[in-house]
């Protein structure tokens, strides 16, 4: 099995004053993320490798999504099981990414092992078209406008390209699918007013 660079994220709840997020050291540089998130592509044959990718969401509420990888792994199912607990300990994802409910199934041991966890990774499917030709076209059109950086994690995914490229968009799709929780701007307190009055 091979795994990615043992980036580790400290994660930073949500409070009254700001949305959650996550902290540490990538590439040499401190980045903060709005949210992390693992793509998971479970085999479908007895012989087939697993892969899983995980992405950082850099926080920037007023620009594009971009997407940076922290990690990836490909190996037997069952080694691929182990490195996405590590992950999920090392990386604190929100959100376990995968192809199906069948395969959601398979993720369930892995995420009730974490229970106690925060957050507490919840696994979900990806959007229908992921495997389509707009799903590789979302990814691709984010690595065109330099908006998906998993350059660093290419030796990893080209050991095993089918899978690899499953989980990156099983992940890139949803993120696209569901945008990042910033909050709104905040409203102002009303102005007290007389009953019977109109406020004008």
């Amino acid at each position: 099995m091979e795994t990615g660079d043992g980036i580790t994220l400290e994660y930073h709840p949500a409070n009254s004053s700001r949305t959650a997020y996550w902290l540490g050291m990538v590439g040499g540089r401190e980045m903060r993320f709005v949210r992390v998130l693992v793509g998971v592509a479970v085999p479908e044959l007895a012989e087939q490798q697993a892969a899983i990718v995980a992405l950082g969401e850099l926080e920037r509420s007023f620009a594009p999504s971009d997407f940076t990888g922290l990690g990836a792994a490909v190996g037997t199912w069952a080694d691929i099981k182990q490195a996405l607990l590590q992950f999920c300990r090392d990386l604190k994802p929100a959100d376990i990414v995968v192809g199906s409910k069948d395969d959601q199934r398979q993720i369930w041991p892995i995420t009730d092992a974490l229970v106690g966890a925060k957050p507490l990774p919840l696994s979900t499917v990806a959007p229908a078209h992921s495997l389509k030709e707009v799903g590789k076209a979302n990814v691709q059109g984010l690595l065109d406008e330099d908006r998906l950086h998993i350059e660093h994690l290419l030796p990893i995914l080209d050991r095993e390209r089918d899978q690899s490229d499953k989980a990156l968009r099983y992940a890139v799709n949803w993120a696209l699918e569901y945008s990042a929780p910033y909050p709104g701007p905040k409203r102002k307190p009303l102005a007290p007013r007389l009953l019977g009055t109109t406020g004008l």
